[in-house]
């Protein structure tokens, strides 16, 4: 990951018969961070889904990763991962036309894109034969030289919480992982980030300035605090992600000409309390009830989110134990 990585993916993109700007269609909210960007993308696009069923917007999508069970939970379009037969159809495609390039180009046929640029590919590939106009894509790794970094005219730019993570990648400091997730702002698309430690906010504040962007810092909202505003992903970390989701929602539909009311401290938009409430997003903050046994499941890949999970966890069976009489496995 490093300077030739985007000019590697613009290329392509290219060879499969495309240019960066045929993806400015689909109206993308791109969201980088360590923490909680896979939720604030979750959370965006519930939201996003209600609009789509109110008739504000005609089709949603969302590229996200890892995937938990199947490789085609990164790739959803209206709320559902793509069909079997829909992503084998969009593998071959570009699958395909890769190797036509390479027959047409004098190229070696077996040269292929490695797995996150492939799937990357059929991402902006799907939503464009689908028909989307409004998609939240979640970066894979660090943002600079992400595959995603190929959108040129996001609506709105989302960066979460910053950690130290892929060090091998990013830098072993909070400020060069910064300068890399602050790599996905662009000019002319409001940018927004949760509070950060004060070395990262200086540098996510620098890299804005240089792209002539206005960087906003987003706080968790009253609603959200204090549970009027009720979330699918009921964490107290996720407040946090879920109030992220609302703002950037919130610049995305006015810059698609369909401005809604998501400011700081007023009420939230129905359709935004209930794409919070509605968000589906299996192994993050998943409670399952078998019988007896309450299953709490969720995920962790730095020390701060083990942190955050154990508190959740703990919150959970705190909860069950303070009832007359507590639950079982409360000694």
């Amino acid at each position: 990951m490093n300077e030739r990585a985007i000019p590697e993916m613009v290329e392509w993109t290219r060879r499969i018969g495309y240019v960066p700007s045929d993806f400015n269609q689909l109206n993308v909210i791109h969201v980088a961070g360590t923490k909680g960007k896979g939720s604030t993308c979750a959370f965006a696009s519930s939201i996003l889904s209600e609009y789509r069923r109110a008739g504000l917007l005609r089709r949603t999508a969302l590229y996200t990763s890892p995937h938990l069970r199947a490789v085609r939970e990164r790739i959803q379009i209206d709320g559902r991962p793509l069909a079997e037969a829909e992503f084998a159809r969009y593998f071959f495609e570009v699958w395909d036309a890769i190797e036509a390039s390479a027959a047409r180009e004098g190229r070696d046929p077996r040269d292929k894109p490695v797995y996150f640029r492939f799937l990357t590919l059929m991402a902006f590939h799907a939503c464009v034969r689908e028909g989307v106009d409004s998609a939240v894509f979640e970066v894979g790794i660090g943002g600079e030289y992400d595959s995603t970094n190929i959108i040129e005219k996001p609506t709105a730019v989302g960066i979460t919480s910053l950690g130290i993570d892929h060090v091998g990648v990013l830098g072993d400091s909070i400020e060069q992982i910064a300068w890399n997730k602050a790599g996905i702002i662009k000019s002319g698309a409001k940018a927004f980030t949760v509070e950060q430690p004060a070395s990262a906010m200086e540098m996510l504040s620098t890299r804005a300035s240089e792209r002539r962007a206005e960087l906003h810092i987003v706080r968790v909202h009253p609603e959200i605090r204090n549970g009027t505003a009720k979330l699918g992903l009921s964490a107290d970390f996720q407040m946090g992600n879920a109030s992220l989701a609302a703002v950037l929602v919130g610049a995305h539909m006015e810059a698609l000409g369909h401005p809604i009311d998501v400011t700081p401290e007023g009420p939230l938009p129905e359709e935004v309390k209930r794409g919070l409430l509605s968000v589906d997003w299996p192994g993050r903050c998943q409670v399952i009830t078998q019988g007896s046994i309450e299953w709490n499941i969720d995920g962790a890949h730095t020390m701060e989110s083990l942190e955050a999970a154990g508190k959740w966890f703990a919150g959970r069976r705190r909860r069950r134990c303070v009832g007359s009489p507590p639950s079982r496995g409360c000694e």
